[in-house]
């Protein structure tokens, strides 16, 4: 006897896996391809899948697991010091999407209930696919990604009034009555669920544990996961709040770790489930009976939201840039939009038509979010060189100017100030070197300056912002923020406004090695293989390998990391500086813009000039040692000078 499902489930891993092999190959979201998956398969499409009600509920498990591990990644702390955001940011953006929406609807010619109710579809985000993408990219740690998350979490909040709402606009009794009470149960599974965090779950894990039973362990852990997300279900709350909050509650057990290892498998498989089933609610006749409204609809949908998410993340203080990145990661519309259209077409709020077209909208705008969270900082490079307001610029509510402090010289800057920059800070201040922080978040500024941390507001990759840390007499530049793109822009304007100071800069992948050493980055630490190269030296360690060897294993994995495994570079290219007696040899990197880009080294005469000697120039991959006079220097060239220190900081200056 067949099992229908098993047939189902079996067609959708089959196109799945051919859709995200081409996916693959065309180098798009692998999101696109569970899109398309769901596309092909469902009623809409091929119609080989008849089993779409178990379809849907295993979906809803991937979901319930993706905001289980998310939260595990979290903390209460974390969570807590969301609060702002949370509260501040996601109520300007929820009640002002709702209000320019219900405007936009009602002047296309929806009545007055039709057109708010349209504007509560607009105003929630998909948390889900924002997730995935932040969690692909490493991202759900930046500062944007956190603000993104928070807000986030107020909208699927914000979901039970409005279900309540929907029989009030469609003018039956009741509904008012219930918000009072339902948000009274939110806020008591809240406390119930922080006090367990603290006190029960962590004896419960201890004890399951200590038997050192792994299945035990694992079906506890998700146990707890569909436990908490049903408790929270059954008060009227969604399934993914309370996944979330259940992985919150373990994350501060400390058995955090061993149950994401335990739960990812499981997470990634449904969540394929769930994206594919978002996928078969596309109807392609819709769409191809009016593809200039829907698309036309979805260029409105993306601009405004962008506008309104973007100015309530402004507002709070945050700078242009991450009111960009968050905005356009929040501006598409969420899968409770489906509950919502779902419920208002019951009531009377909108037609089927209506409907359908509204359902096209939201699975399009889905499917838009990588290619929206991608794009995000490259529209933030364009703004940022526009002349805006200093308010756009920074935040409405960003401090203003930091009091005048004495001049600091021969000091350290650290750009972010998250675990990395805090222990930078630390050692710096144990040992008595002046440092100073540059922090984008304002509630981390405030907070700081308090303790007497020497910290400002400020976006690093400003010019203007480094020179107030007095970049020009600065020895190093350390820069730990966890968006790569920032990290790169960061090393860019360091290098281009002081060729002298050195770059350390942190990243998360061996990719951005060599962006970062074409930008102009001294020194770099990769936390992919850094943590790599601790795990086998401790292992060595305990065979007795002696330091020495176990060290030049590590500086020989680091230098083919960077580049020499090819045999092709010189060493003397990752040399800091070498300093010997009557001589520097000291590696400058030529910055974008820089007058002798372009010039042979004849026009330059740098051993009449400047009384120094050039005795290798690294242009990417490739070191030429002894360049003749012919030789041409172009941008990002890493330059190896000998001479004294006054010769060679002469040179500098003419850079």
């Amino acid at each position: 006897m067949g099992i229908p499902l098993l047939s189902d489930i079996t067609i959708i891993f089959l196109f799945a896996a051919l859709a995200l092999f081409v996916a693959g190959k065309l180098k798009i979201p692998e999101i696109m391809g569970y899109l398309i998956t769901g596309v092909l398969v469902g009623p809409n499409g091929f119609g080989l899948i008849h089993a779409v009600e178990q379809v849907d509920m295993m979906a809803q498990i991937g979901v319930v697991l993706l905001l289980f591990t998310i939260g595990i990644e979290f903390s209460l702390a974390t969570l807590i010091s969301l609060k702002r955001p949370a509260i501040f940011g996601g109520s300007l953006q929820v009640t002002g999407t709702i209000i320019v929406f219900a405007v936009i609807a009602h002047f296309s010619g929806y009545s007055i209930n039709s057109a708010v109710f349209v504007g509560m579809m607009a105003a929630v985000s998909g948390t889900a696919i924002m997730l995935k993408v932040f969690a692909a990219r490493g991202e759900v740690d930046s500062l944007y990604g956190r603000i993104a998350l928070a807000v986030s979490i107020f909208q699927d909040i914000a979901v039970i009034p409005m279900m309540f709402m929907v029989p009030v606009l469609a003018g039956q009794e009741g509904g008012i009555g219930g918000v009072a009470v339902l948000l009274g149960k939110a806020v008591l599974i809240v406390v119930l669920v922080f006090f367990g965090a603290r006190t029960i779950v962590p004896k419960i894990l201890y004890h399951v544990a200590s038997t050192r039973n792994r299945e035990l362990f694992m079906i506890t852990i998700v146990l707890l996961c569909l436990g908490v997300a049903w408790f929270t279900s059954m008060a009227g709350l969604s399934l993914a709040l309370g996944a979330f909050l259940a992985g919150i509650v373990v994350s501060e057990s400390g058995y955090g770790q061993q149950a994401l290892g335990d739960v990812i498998p499981f997470k990634d498989v449904f969540t394929g489930f769930f994206f594919v089933s978002i996928g078969m609610l596309l109807n392609p006749a819709v769409v191809m009976a009016n593809p200039v409204g829907i698309g036309v609809s979805l260029l409105i949908l993306i601009v405004f939201k962008f506008l309104v998410t973007g100015f309530a993340v402004n507002i709070l203080g945050y700078p242009m840039r991450v009111a960009v990145l968050s905005g356009l990661s929040l501006a598409q519309v969420s899968e409770f939009s489906f509950i919502l259209g779902a419920a208002g077409a019951a009531a009377g709020l909108i037609d089927a038509d209506t409907y359908s077209f509204l359902i096209a909208v939201t699975v399009i705008s889905m499917a838009t979010t990588p290619f929206l969270i991608v794009a995000a900082p490259k529209l933030a490079d364009i703004l940022s060189a526009v002349p805006l307001p200093s308010k756009l610029r920074y935040g409405y509510l960003h401090e203003k100017k930091e009091e005048e402090s004495r001049e600091l010289i021969d000091h350290i800057i650290i750009a972010g100030f998250g675990l990395n920059g805090r222990n930078t800070a630390r050692a710096a201040k144990e040992t008595g070197i002046d440092f100073v922080v540059i922090e984008m978040n304002p509630e981390t500024v405030k907070k700081e300056k308090e303790l007497g941390t020497p910290i400002f507001y400020g976006d690093a990759a400003q010019p203007a912002v480094l020179e107030h840390g007095s970049l020009h007499s600065a020895r190093i530049v350390v820069v730990t923020l966890p968006d790569p793109v920032a990290v790169r822009q960061v090393v860019e304007t360091a290098r281009r406004e002081n060729p002298t100071v050195y770059i350390l800069a942190r990243t998360r992948y061996i990719t951005e090695i060599k962006p970062l050493k074409e930008l102009g980055a001294d020194e770099i630490i990769v936390e992919e293989y850094e943590t790599a190269i601790e795990t086998f030296s401790r292992v060595l360690r305990k065979y007795q390998i002696s330091a020495e060897e176990i060290e030049k294993i590590a500086s020989s994995i680091r230098y083919e990391v960077h580049g020499g495994a090819n045999g092709s570079e010189s060493r003397v290219a990752y040399n800091e500086g070498v300093c010997l007696t009557g001589m520097n040899i000291k590696n400058v990197t030529v910055p974008v813009g820089s007058p002798v880009s372009g010039k042979t080294l004849r026009e330059l005469d740098l051993r009449f000039r400047y009384n120094v000697s050039l005795l290798a120039v690294r242009r990417g991959q490739q070191v030429m040692s002894n360049p003749g006079s012919g030789f041409t220097l172009n941008e990002r060239d890493e330059l190896v000078l000998m001479g004294d220190d006054e010769a060679v900081q002469s040179f500098m200056k003419s850079l």
